[in-house]
C-alpha cells in the first residue's frame, strides 16, 4: 500500500518562512485611484468657483485623473464645508476654503457647524487677493476720502451691500475707522451685491478685484480702493484704503483644504502638484485677469498661518461689537 505524503516539518516551515515573507505582495494602488471631487462653497461665477476651475484641469493631468469642481452654495459655506467633512478621508474629496469660511466664520455665524482648526487640514494656499471698494457711478464721489465726507454729510442715508462675512467685516471697519453711519444690506452672493450697486440700490460694497475692476472699467461703477495696506501690483492705479485711513489692511485668501487624516504622502504631493500647476505663466496670467496673485506654502505651515488668521478677523470683529447671527 502506497504511503501517504508526510507533511512538512515544523523545521521545514520555518526554514521556508523568509522566503514567503520576501516575496512581492499585490502593491496597493496609488493615489489618486478615481476622479477627484473638489468642492467650491459658493455658487458657480464667484471668485473661488472662477480659480477652482482654473487650476482643476491643469492639476488633472498632473495627477493622472479627472478633477470635478462641486459647487455646494448655501448656509455662508456650511452646506459646502459639511458635505466634504462627511466624505472619506483618502484625497478624493477637497473642498476650496477661503476668509469668510476659514477666518470670520467662527466669528461671525452662531452655532457654526464647523470648527476650521479642528475640521479642516490645510493642504495649500492657492492666491490672494484685496477686495475693492466700488461705489454707484452715479455718486459724486471720486476717491474714498470724498465718499466718506459724502456719507458724514448724510448720516444713515448711504448703505453698502456685502456677500459673504468677511465683506461685511471689511465695509464696517471701514465705517468704524471713518466715523461713519452707513447701514448694511446682507446678500446670498457678491454678484448680487456688485450689480445693486451698479444700479443705484447699493451706495457701494466691497467686492472681488477681478470682476469689480473689469465693471469699473466699463463704467458700471467707480473703484475708489483696495482693502489691502499695499496698492496692488495688478491694479497699481487704484490707491489702498490705508492712504486715507492708515493702519487699514485685510484680504482675502484662497486655499485647499481635506479632512484630518488624510494621509500625509497624499498631502504633500497634492501641494508639489499645485505649486507646479501654480507655477505656470499662462495660469498666473489668467489668474492676474481675476485679481488673484498666486501665493504657496508649505504643509506644515498651514496650520499655523489658518490659526493666525482666525486671531486676526476675530479681533477686528471684536473691536467693531459684531455678534454672531
Amino acid at each position: 500500500m502506497p504511503s501517504l505524503p508526510r507533511s512538512p516539518s515544523r523545521r521545514a516551515v520555518m526554514a521556508a518562512l523568509p522566503a514567503v515573507l520576501a516575496a512581492p505582495r499585490p502593491a496597493r494602488a496609488a493615489w489618486p485611484e478615481r476622479p477627484i471631487r473638489i468642492i467650491v462653497t459658493f455658487p458657480p461665477g464667484t471668485q473661488t468657483d472662477i480659480l477652482t476651475r482654473l487650476y482643476a484641469a491643469p492639476l488633472s493631468e498632473r495627477l493622472g485623473q479627472p478633477v470635478v469642481v462641486d459647487n455646494r452654495g448655501g448656509g455662508q459655506g456650511q452646506i459646502g464645508i459639511r458635505a466634504a467633512l462627511a466624505a472619506p478621508a483618502d484625497g478624493h474629496t477637497l473642498v476650496m476654503v477661503g476668509v469668510s469660511t476659514g477666518a470670520s466664520a467662527p466669528h461671525m455665524i452662531k452655532d457654526l457647524s464647523y470648527d476650521p482648526r479642528r475640521d479642516l487640514l490645510p493642504i495649500a494656499l492657492i492666491a490672494d487677493a484685496p477686495y475693492l471698494l466700488v461705489c454707484n457711478p452715479r455718486l459724486p464721489v471720486h476717491s474714498t476720502a470724498e465718499l466718506i465726507a459724502y456719507a458724514k454729510q448724510r448720516p444713515g442715508q448711504l448703505n453698502f451691500g456685502h456677500g459673504a462675512p468677511s465683506r461685511q467685516i471689511v465695509g464696517q471697519l471701514m465705517a468704524h475707522m471713518a466715523g461713519l453711519e452707513v447701514p448694511d444690506v446682507a446678500y446670498r452672493g457678491q454678484p448680487e451685491a456688485l450689480t445693486d450697486t451698479a444700479q443705484g440700490r447699493l451706495s457701494y460694497t466691497f467686492s472681488d478685484l477681478g470682476d469689480a475692476l473689469v465693471w469699473a472699467r466699463e463704467g458700471r461703477v467707480r473703484a475708489l480702493a483696495v482693502s489691502t495696506a499695499q496698492r496692488s501690483p495688478l491694479a497699481p492705479e487704484i490707491p489702498s484704503l490705508a492712504e486715507t485711513l492708515p493702519g487699514f489692511g485685510l484680504s482675502v485668501w484662497f486655499m485647499l483644504a481635506g479632512q484630518p487624516g488624510l494621509p500625509p504622502a497624499v498631502v504633500q504631493r497634492l501641494n508639489t502638484e499645485i505649486a507646479g500647476v501654480m507655477a505656470e505663466p499662462a495660469l498666473r496670467a489668467k489668474l492676474a485677469t481675476q485679481g488673484l496673485d498666486v501665493r504657496s506654502e508649505d504643509p506644515a505651515r498651514l496650520r499655523e498661518f489658518l490659526g493666525t488668521e482666525i486671531e486676526t478677523w476675530g479681533r477686528v470683529v471684536k473691536t467693531l461689537g459684531l455678534t454672531p447671527q
